[in-house]
């Protein structure tokens, strides 16, 4: 199995394109994509996702993302996070600090238009790689580099809808000056949107949709639906570009603290057959009271 691996990630390298990781219960955590959901529940918001991408294979991908985000001030929205992503010979961490501001809109809407400032330390060590050759491979030469970058994003919210669009690195940064794996901070840009549908006050029904663009490789789209009861838990499942299904568990265990999971597998005949899979656990604690001019209104989440 791990011959694969190396194909699956060398092949990447070669081509000069770089994704940040992808999280299939994204709604946990979406400060990381969209700098303008900061502060947006008016509430000290912590989020956590751990994801173990291709769990059956000896040094899969692993991505572990935390964040914080409070309402500070009037209009105002403060966060930071932090996201560590390792992939075999690669290994990364993304820090950022973020920054909103809220326009209240007729009929309890509200608009948010945010910034994202830090940096991504990345490393690899091609020397891991297998050589079928005895002579020394000028490719295999390791790096080390931090790159500064900064986004934008927008995030509009209402009583049962809400949409979000962000852009959270600007800059095509390239990793290495003078070897041949042509590593890049990528540009990515992030599209979403969501809805909430109530039924006899206790049934929920929430469809989302994510669209990710990144140059250099094709665009992907998440489609989902979730079925909630009582505010209490969330089930449903998600289909994504590349054959891939996600079905995933969301559950409130009070007012303040909740849990998520999420199982990835293959429906594709070329990769069903290698058995990848991917499990996902995401945490949220929330404390401190909503800010008085937050209104009530619905967000990604699992509320």
């Amino acid at each position: 199995m791990k011959k694969y691996l190396y194909i699956l990630l060398f092949f990447p390298l070669a081509i000069g394109a770089q994704q940040d990781a992808y999280l299939s219960l994204y709604q946990f955590n979406m400060s990381l994509i969209n700098p303008a959901y900061s502060g947006a529940e008016g509430q000290h918001v912590i989020s956590m996702n751990i994801r173990n991408q291709w769990s059956n294979l000896e040094d899969s991908p692993k991505t572990t993302a935390l964040s914080y985000s409070v309402a500070s001030g009037k209009n105002v929205g403060l966060g930071i996070s932090v996201v560590s992503d390792q992939v075999f010979i690669e290994k990364q961490t993304n820090i950022t600090a973020d920054f909103s501001y809220r326009l209240t809109l007729a009929n309890d809407a509200a608009l948010f238009l945010g910034i994202k400032a830090g940096g991504n330390s990345y490393s690899a060590d091609p020397t891991e790689l297998r050589s079928y050759s005895v002579e020394l491979d000028p490719v295999k030469k390791p790096l080390s580099q931090f790159n500064p970058n900064m986004g934008v994003g927008f995030y509009y919210q209402s009583t049962n809808y809400w949409f979000s669009g962000a852009m959270p690195r600007l800059f095509n940064a390239k990793r290495d000056g003078d070897i041949e794996v042509q590593s890049r901070d990528r540009i990515h840009t992030y599209l979403a949107a969501g809805a909430l549908f109530s039924f006899n006050n206790k049934f929920t029904l929430k469809p989302s949709l994510m669209y990710r663009k990144t140059k250099g490789i094709n665009a992907v789209t998440d489609m989902g639906i979730k079925v909630g009861y009582g505010g209490l838990f969330d089930l449903g499942f998600s289909v994504r570009t590349g054959s891939i299904f996600s079905v995933q568990a969301l559950i409130n265990i009070n007012e303040n603290f909740s849990l998520g999971y999420a199982y990835d597998t293959y429906g594709a005949d070329q990769l069903s057959g290698l058995n990848l899979k991917a499990h996902e656990i995401a945490l949220r604690f929330k404390f401190g009271s909503t800010s008085d001019d937050t209104p009530e209104q619905q967000i990604p989440s699992s509320e």
